[in-house]
């Protein structure tokens, strides 16, 4: 019986935690309370690409969150992205670009107080000369000190293009993804779990591969702030196709990716 209370105790404690965050890549149902604000530093680096012998991508994100109330929250991120490449003569090439997102996340049900949680998610993405639209269908679910999540996300990816003189918009791919995760909480600080990322690439209405990520993440949070730790490599590619015939997808996606998500809550 007192197993079961601390459980029950336990498990409220992670459900009312103030940051919604417990993976790197796979979003929970949570949501911040109202007027409570969240600032988050991303950095992720993704290492190994057909581009070059020696290839880092790195995509920056600084992000500020804020509970709006009615189970409803929003955020403004502004992004950076930055490339090396290696050429023919092993000189490093750098490129990079800068964007704007703005995030809206609504919380529909409760993961330990309803059979499943369930939120609903959109965001505006913008770069130099692209569009990009995203939306989740997020799924999750408390167990004593398990945590459970699942994400359908879908994207619109449109490219600004000049035709006739004129500005338009050209829908380039509209990529699917999977994400699942699994999470223990040793205790009310530390949790340590596994992530499953599965990036579908859609062009023009063609599947053209499914690249297979997954490892751990490791998070540690306090009341006022947090650290959120992911690595994962490529497994394999599960629809290979003659755009992508290969084992791994190596031309639009890389080898391995690391993530690391600083943030504080106020």
């Amino acid at each position: 019986m007192k197993k079961g209370i601390a459980a029950l105790l336990l498990m409220a404690s992670f459900s009312g935690h103030a940051q919604d965050r417990f993976f790197a890549h796979t979003y929970t149902s949570n949501v911040l309370p109202k007027g409570n604000i969240d600032v988050e530093l991303w950095h992720t680096s993704r290492l190994g690409h057909q581009k070059g012998a020696f290839y880092h991508a790195m995509d920056q994100r600084a992000e500020f969150e804020i509970g709006l109330g009615k189970n409803v929250q929003t955020a403004f991120y502004f992004n950076r992205f930055h490339q090396l490449v290696s050429d023919s003569a092993n000189h490093l090439i750098s490129t990079g670009d800068m964007g704007f997102s703005n995030e809206w996340k609504w919380k529909l049900s409760d993961p330990s107080a309803n059979v499943v949680g369930l939120a609903l998610y959109g965001e505006l993405g913008i770069k130099s000369d692209e569009l990009e639209w995203e939306g989740k269908i997020i799924l999750d679910k408390y167990a004593g000190k398990n945590l459970f999540a699942l994400n359908i996300v879908g994207e619109l990816e449109q490219e600004v293009e000049m035709e006739n003189g004129e500005f338009e918009l050209e829908s380039e791919e509209t990529p699917v993804e999977l994400d699942a995760a699994y999470m223990y909480n040793i205790n009310k600080n530390w949790g340590l779990g596994f992530e499953l990322v599965d990036y579908n690439g859609l062009k023009k209405g063609d599947w053209e591969y499914a690249a297979l990520y997954g490892g751990p993440t490791v998070n540690y949070r306090s009341d006022r702030w947090f650290l959120i730790a992911n690595f994962m490599p490529q497994w394999t590619n599960l629809h290979k196709t003659g755009e992508a015939p290969g084992n791994k997808v190596l031309g639009e996606h890389e080898r391995s990716e690391a993530r690391v998500i600083l943030g504080f809550s106020f």
